[in-house]
């Protein structure tokens, strides 16, 4: 009897062993899909890919060497082929995946998600999304928002700096490039080029929204924008003095990029509310403005070194200041 057990015991073994490394398999699944967690809707990705693509158009411009009458018809299909409305709230939408990458304001969001209902009052998610519809303000209210705030403004003056940067340096070689043959050489007709231009927004189509490697924890979902091409990084742009809100139509903004990086962080973001929230009007007029002093200036232009200055004015500078203003971080 008692050898009897004893080999029923052997053989249970290797059975318990298997369903001992199968149950423990199935605990790293779950865990991987905790860590690899994605939101349900890509809507505010897709609109913030319309501001990387303008970061990509600045990095690639960079690379090029002035060198011949080319690198200013190249510059300007790029530069010309952003949609005024597409860009400003593409800038809203990226800077609210910053916000939502922000440690101390997931944290908050966290606390927020674990409260419990009471008695006539909503609990956890529910409330958070109560709140959010009812006060603009709430998100910026919570524990970790000036920081998620800070690491907006700084992308902001970043963002600006460089792109200011590679404007000035267009605006010194349009000097440099009269000193050159081919820099003073006449070129296609304006409205050929500005039609060029045009051609090519056309033709590029929706930019890829990206694929990072989301965290989940807590039910709240951040984006880690790192783990991204370097073009999504939110550090992208040159050192620059911290940015601030310096009036208070930029309170308002931030209150729209706070609220959309809550919803996006609890999983309750749609195109719809991505659509109401992502705006930018002051933004948007002033790029407006730009893109038609742009095309003006292009119009004007017989040369490269003549088309160079008009893009180093009014395709970079001018954007960095319509982008800056939220964190004061304009260019002029």
């Amino acid at each position: 009897m008692l050898r009897n057990r004893k080999r029923a015991r052997s053989a249970l073994a290797p059975r318990s062993a298997g369903l001992i490394a199968l149950c423990a398999g199935f605990a790293g699944v779950a865990f991987a899909a905790e860590t690899l967690a994605q939101p349900k809707d890509d809507a505010l990705e897709r609109v913030a890919a319309n501001y990387i693509r303008y970061r990509e158009d600045v990095a690639a411009i960079e690379t090029t060497p002035f060198d011949s009458a080319d690198v200013t018809r190249q510059a300007h299909r790029r530069l010309g082929a952003h949609d005024s409305d597409a860009l400003s709230a593409g800038w809203v939408a990226y800077a609210a995946l910053v916000a939502a990458d922000t440690p101390a304001f997931a944290d908050a969001l966290k606390t927020e998600m674990a409260k419990k209902a009471r008695r006539g009052k909503l609990g956890g998610r529910d409330a958070l999304l109560s709140n959010l519809a009812q006060n603009p303000s709430y998100a910026r209210s919570l524990p970790g928002a000036d920081q998620a705030i800070e690491a907006v403004l700084a992308m902001t003056a970043q963002d600006g700096a460089r792109i200011t940067a590679l404007g000035r340096a267009f605006k010194s070689q349009a000097y440099a490039m009269q000193k050159t043959r081919w820099g003073k050489q006449r070129i296609a007709s304006s409205q050929d080029r500005l039609k060029e231009a045009a051609s090519y927004q056309a033709g590029r189509g929706a930019p890829d929204a990206p694929v990072f490697a989301h965290s989940e924890s807590g039910g709240v979902i951040a984006p880690a924008l790192a783990s991204a091409d370097g073009e999504w990084a939110p550090d992208w742009g040159e050192q620059a003095p911290a940015g601030h809100m310096g009036e208070a139509n930029a309170e308002v903004i931030m209150d729209r990029v706070l609220n959309l990086a809550a919803r996006y962080s609890s999983g309750a973001l749609n195109a719809k509310v991505v659509s109401v929230y992502a705006r930018n009007d002051k933004s948007n007029r002033c790029l407006t403005m730009a893109k038609l002093t742009l095309d003006q200036c292009i119009a004007a232009t017989r040369t490269p070194y003549e088309e160079a200055f008009c893009l180093g004015e009014h395709a970079l500078i001018d954007v960095a200041d319509c982008v800056g203003w939220v964190g004061d971080a304009g260019a002029s």
